[in-house]
């Protein structure tokens, strides 16, 4: 096997050092699969930390002689890895990370919520424990997958009672793995074709891939002035038509003007408005209605653009043909704008819900005045 150079390492490490090159150039495969996964060894600190490492990876890559008698004689001297505070902080980190990831993408709406922590208990320390296993098997130290499980699995009551104990979880198996199966790494890996190493790292991103897939589109809401957060799926819809798309220098402007104004939390809820992850703002554009507009005017301009557009009111195929796309931007409009309005009045109005079965016993006027209606 040709030797690797140092100088290529350092080039590799430079120029794509925080999506694990050196690592991967140095087939020191898990640890390049965190940095990929994790971008630069959780947020850069690895590809930072790796800058005072990399001479010796590439000794041991190599098995330079000096390097290898140093190593022998470590292994004499302790019959045991020492405990490495950066190993045990990096094993957390990433045990941490996957466990967090798992939990989050588990598709809630799918399930019982009676379930959830059933399948957290389960599905979260069987991620953490493979964190702890991945990283405490880089380099030179090894240990088993058993023992990093069985010491995850030992906190699974805990998710019974409290909603993300992960990091209880990947303490527990950093410990017991740590305890119970940490050891020199005293034969070499077997070195694996470029096939095999390439289906390792396809089946590993794709099982990434789709947790967040999952996080996404079942899990992932931004806050919103709705009692409920929208859905991140939803929200996307909306974009093209946000206001931050359309006159970006404009929102900008305001946001900053409002940040310096008014303070961070102004700004900041100017900036989720921008993006417009309901649609309000754009429906109420669609209906030519402003922000103030109430249910029954939102009913009222429904109805009025509903009748302007409908095809049935147009002979001509291409007339027909652009009310009939007009008709269903109104239409969707106001589903939008009633929901939205709906919401507001229950977090604003919740007694006119015991009033809904029998409106004659609650005064229009009294509702019109609150803006319940």
């Amino acid at each position: 096997m040709a030797n690797k150079s140092l100088r290529t390492t350092y080039l590799l490490w430079l120029f794509g050092g925080l999506f694990g090159a050196h690592h991967l150039y140095l087939e020191r495969d898990f640890q390049a699969l965190i940095w990929i996964l994790l971008p630069g060894g959780y947020a850069g600190i690895g590809f930072i930390l790796d800058l005072w490492q990399i001479e010796d990876y590439v000794k041991y890559a190599n098995e330079e002689r000096s390097y290898m008698e140093q190593l022998a004689e470590k292994m004499q001297q302790h019959k045991r890895p020492p405990l490495n505070t950066v190993r045990i902080y990096g094993e957390l980190a990433v045990a941490d990370a996957f466990g967090y990831l798992v939990m989050r993408a588990i598709p809630r709406e799918l399930f019982p919520e009676t379930h959830i922590p059933l399948i957290n208990s389960i599905c979260a320390p069987f991620a953490s424990a493979l964190g702890i296993y991945v990283t405490g098997n880089i380099g030179v130290h090894e240990g088993s997958f058993g023992s990093a499980l069985f010491g995850a699995y030992l906190t699974s009551p805990l998710y019974f009672y409290f909603n993300s104990p992960v990091f209880v979880t990947s303490a527990a198996s950093a410990d017991w793995f740590n305890l119970q199966s940490r050891k020199w790494r005293r034969a070499r890996k077997p070195k694996k074709s470029l096939p095999r190493r390439l289906a390792f790292f396809s089946l590993c991103g794709f099982i990434y891939l789709s947790l967040w897939s999952s996080w996404w589109y079942f899990n992932c809401a931004m806050a919103s002035q709705g009692i409920e957060p929208v859905k991140c799926k939803h929200a996307v819809k909306h974009f093209s038509k946000s206001p931050i798309r359309k006159e970006p220098i404009f929102v900008l402007k305001d946001i900053w003007h409002n940040f310096r104004e008014y303070g961070i939390q102004e700004g900041w809820n100017i900036f989720i408005k921008a993006f417009d992850p309901t649609g309000e703002k754009n429906a109420l554009k669609v209906l030519g209605l402003n922000d103030s507009s109430t249910l029954q005017e939102i009913k009222a301009r429904y109805i009025i653009l509903s009748q302007e557009w409908h095809p049935d009111s147009y002979k001509n195929s291409k007339q027909k043909q652009s009310a009939k796309e007009n008709h269903s931007k109104v239409q969707e409009a106001y589903a939008i704008l009633s929901t939205f309005q709906t919401d507001r009045l229950s977090q604003y109005c919740p007694f006119a819900e015991q009033y809904e079965d029998h409106p004659d016993e609650m005064s229009d006027l009294l509702l019109e005045i609150l803006d319940c209606k």
